[in-house]
């Protein structure tokens, strides 16, 4: 019933809502730096939840929202709706409360009010997630150190969306399908990919004793000191599997490269075993290979498998094969860590209670200097300035080795071994463990999806057969496109090389998570080649799955969540999907019958920001560009502006496609008057890049120098461009010119970070299904909506300013700006 406005309504507002003039946050950009006022022909609705679970709606009158209500002293009137429900007995109405608890018909109840939430209230619980409350209990303690699948799930008051330890569907029932109707037809194909990763996990823990053991068979496989009975200090074990091979040896400067001196002995799985004795003075350092011979007597060597460490070619230019390394340097070489990995707060009711901010980076390409860059010169030249910027992330682009240095890393040729032009894997560490020290996770570009067509080099062929870890299919062994190999995920060892690999980044060098690469040629048999993916649920599942691919990273992701979880660090290990098919359920935990990864990038709205950064100014209407940002799939995303794919030779950085040449010349801001290319493009550097981050996703990233508008584009030394550095280094010394527009972007990437990290702008995202915005006028180019209790106010128009333009706001109250792209500190 409604009540008029009285002193006791208004004091049940401020029970409510808090003081209606507490001040409310503003993300301003391309606006007068003037306090905002609501228009008049909106209201702002505080909408607040009483003890009982009923609504209470303050609607406040035009003069009394934003500003005006502290100086108008309007008051609100109060519009209370109970359901008709019975309701219990309670204690008595605060003494400050009574006079309106009397004058309402029916009472109204005498629980104490809650306050307004800052935060959006998150969605209500899923049927999965109510069921799953009821059917679990809290898991044992002497259960759940076991490791086994019948382990009992975290209890409900775990992080939502976090993975459970040894949880398992409810009565049968894939969650994934009972939440999303879409999915009906295909419950049974996807059940039938669930029951075929348990039944790949049930194999494992039955032959090895548990999936942690299997993924720590990096310590046996590969060259290692030799711990049998009745072996000898110095003597050398060597284990490979080659089932392909007749005969296999270990080689090497150790013995001047004498192939049958130290042959193995192959059992009835296709592992073979070396025993290399102490004379043969096989030490730490010393370069090897394998030499194997076939049944049809073909001869070749190929460098070790498992290998840790790689030999630089002489000559990188003439392609001069490469060489294995004994890796096994005595304790004062190695690094010694001193920090622990980055620990989220579980007590937060946030799948990443820390915002995660990522800071893309290829260390090869760091350097000013027309070379490559190392891991000590970028542990302590720029993580500091990363940190200090407000990212919490760095994402390291390849790591695992690869002979080919034009592919970006993405032609792995060596995978347990670093990349061997920036460093020693004791380097890479330091790196590591410098991050740590500075509260920043480290995260791997890491590379399952295919392998290098190398066999001099790599894996191609390892064993003189076009199987060994590949399908042997043509149609299915090669990718169509990039010319790798591809793995088959239905083999046992291949599992075995895949899982260990994980582990041992994980574990010997201390990252924090993984980004799996090419994510969509792995989950299905087409590979993604030609495929654009909009037909529906149709095209995820069935005839085109590769449900063992699907049963890999199902596996990859329990192993890093429950298995391998560092007792100290919990489940705060991160691991984000590079799928662009947009399949349901690569963010679902893997008992829900989803992949189990945390997040996805958001592929499609960086390509569409480098269509319009080649566009008029017309075409940069608020509807378009919100419809830009928001059209993804509804599962956690990585939002980003542009990755080190848009800016790769064939494209432009995105500051280059908005100011092209003038950058060249005009980037000085003592040029009078400034060039209008890079007017425009330096105002919608910092307009797109906050309305990504806003928008776009639950993470960001952002790639290493694109912070300041880097301009050109990146090609790495090959011989079309004659070998090259030109474009594979990172030009530092621009953003360290005050006089240049660089230093002004820079800046501005720094404030978006610590707004996000200070007001949560991503932290708003989650949950939600979709971002919207309440005010989009194209015909003003305005566009206005809230991230939290923040409110972001854009003015896309080239040319129109709107000093006294009205927006409303869902949050009444006083605003503060707290970050503005007109900024004369970020150009102005």
């Amino acid at each position: 019933s409604r009540v008029s406005c009285t002193d006791t309504a208004m004091a049940l507002a401020r029970a409510f809502c808090a003081t209606p003039t507490t001040p409310t946050r503003v993300v301003s950009a391309r606006v007068a730096r003037r306090r905002l006022s609501a228009s008049p022909a909106r209201r702002a609705r505080l909408v607040a939840r009483n003890a009982d679970g009923h609504d209470v709606s303050v609607s406040l009158p035009e003069d009394s929202v934003g500003d005006g209500a502290a100086e108008t002293g309007a008051r609100p009137e109060l519009l209370f709706e109970p359901p008709p429900v019975p309701r219990p007995a309670a204690a008595a109405p605060p003494a400050d409360l009574a006079p309106l608890a009397d004058a309402l018909e029916p009472p109204l109840e005498p629980e104490p009010p809650l306050e307004l939430p800052l935060e959006p209230e998150p969605h209500p619980p899923t049927l999965a997630e109510d069921i799953a409350e009821d059917a679990f209990p809290e898991a044992d303690d002497a259960a759940s150190s076991t490791g086994s699948r019948e382990t009992l799930p975290d209890p409900p008051s775990a992080a939502p969306g976090r993975a459970t330890r040894g949880a398992r569907p409810i009565l049968g029932r894939l969650a994934l399908c009972r939440n999303d109707p879409s999915l009906a037809p295909y419950e049974g194909l996807l059940k039938a990919r669930y029951d075929l990763h348990e039944s790949r996990y049930d194999e494992i823990v039955r032959n090895e004793g548990s999936l942690k053991e299997f993924a720590e068979s990096y310590k046996r496989y590969g060259i290692h000191k030799d711990v049998s009975p009745g072996a000898k200090p110095g003597d050398v074990t060597y284990v490979e599997y080659a089932p392909g091979a007749k005969r296999l040896s270990l080689m090497g400067d150790f013995n001047e490269w004498t192939p049958w001196e130290f042959e193995g002995e192959k059992d009835d799985f296709g592992n073979w075993t070396v025993k290399i004795p102490n004379a043969a003075g096989l030490r730490h350092g010393a370069a090897v290979r394998v030499a194997m011979e076939t049944s049809d007597g073909e001869y070749f060597d190929r460098i070790p498998a498992w290998i840790q460490q790689i030999a630089p070619a002489v000559q990188e230019t003439e392609a001069n094969y490469h060489n294995g390394v004994y890796y096994d340097p005595p304790l004062e070489e190695r690094h010694e860590w001193r920090h622990e990995k980055i620990v989220d707060d579980q007590n937060s009711a946030s799948t990443h209670p820390s915002s995660l901010r990522i800071y893309e980076a290829h260390v090869g390409m760091s350097s000013e200097a027309h070379g490559y860059g190392t891991y000590r010169e970028f542990a302590d030249t720029h993580l500091r300035r990363i940190a200090d910027l407000g990212y919490s992330a760095v994402q390291l682009m390849a790591v695992a080795d690869h002979a080919y240095y034009a592919s970006f890393g993405y032609q792995v040729t060596n995978f347990f071994a670093p990349a061997h032009r920036s460093g020693s894997p004791e380097d890479l560490k330091y790196l590591v463990d410098a991050a740590h020290g500075l509260g920043m996770k480290v995260l791997m570009d890491v590379v399952h999806a295919h392998a290098s067509d190398n066999a001099i080099d790599g894996l191609n062929t390892f064993d003189g057969t076009n199987g060994h870890y590949f399908h042997s299919e043509p149609g299915l062994g090669w990718h169509k496109l990039w010319g790798t190999r591809m793995f088959n995920y239905g083999k046992y060892e291949t599992l075995r090389f895949l899982l260990s690999n994980l582990r041992y980044w994980s574990e010997e060098f201390q990252f924090d998570g993984f980004r799996f690469d090419g994510v969509t040629a792995m989950l299905y048999t087409h590979r993604g080649v030609y495929w654009d993916f909009l037909g529906g649920q149709s095209e995820f599942y069935g005839e085109h799955a590769d449900d063992d691919a699907c049963a890999y990273l199902m596996l990859a992701n329990r192993l890093l969540r429950e298995e391998c979880a560092d007792p100290k660090v919990g489940t705060s290990v991160v691991t984000i999907a590079e799928d662009v098919s947009g399949q349901t359920g690569v963010c679902r935990p893997v008992w829900h019958g989803g992949l189990g990864f945390d997040l996805r990038l958001s592929m499609g709205p960086p390509d569409k920001w480098a269509t319009l950064a080649n566009e008029p100014d017309f075409n940069w209407s608020p509807s378009r560009v919100l419809d830009l940002v928001t059209n993804r799939s509804p599962e956690p995303a990585v939002a980003y502006l542009e990755s080190h794919d848009q800016c790769l030779v064939g494209d432009k950085t995105f500051a280059f496609n908005l100011m092209d040449g003038a950058m060249y010349e005009c980037m000085s801001k003592s040029v009078t008057p400034t060039h209008p290319a890079i007017e425009r493009g330096v105002a919608l550097h910092k307009m797109a890049r906050l309305l990504t981050l806003a928008l776009g996703g639950e993470a960001w990233m952002a790639f290493m120098g694109n912070e300041f508008g880097h301009p050109e584009w990146v090609d790495f030394p090959r011989e079309g461009n004659g070998f090259s550095f030109q474009h594979a280094r990172r030009q530092w010394s621009l953003r360290e010119n005050q006089e240049l527009f660089y230093a002004d972007l820079e800046r501005f990437d720094g404030g978006l970070m610590k707004c996000d990290k200070t007001h949560g702008l991503l932290r708003s995202n989650e949950r939600l299904e979709r971002k919207t915005a309440h005010h989009v006028k194209d015909d003003a180019s305005v566009l206005a909506f809230h991230c939290g209790t923040n409110l972001i106010v854009c003015n896309l128009h080239p040319h129109e300013s709107y000093p006294y333009y009205k927006i409303g706001s869902e949050f009444g109250g006083t605003y503060e700006l707290v970050l503005d792209t007109d900024a004369v500190e970020y150009g102005g």
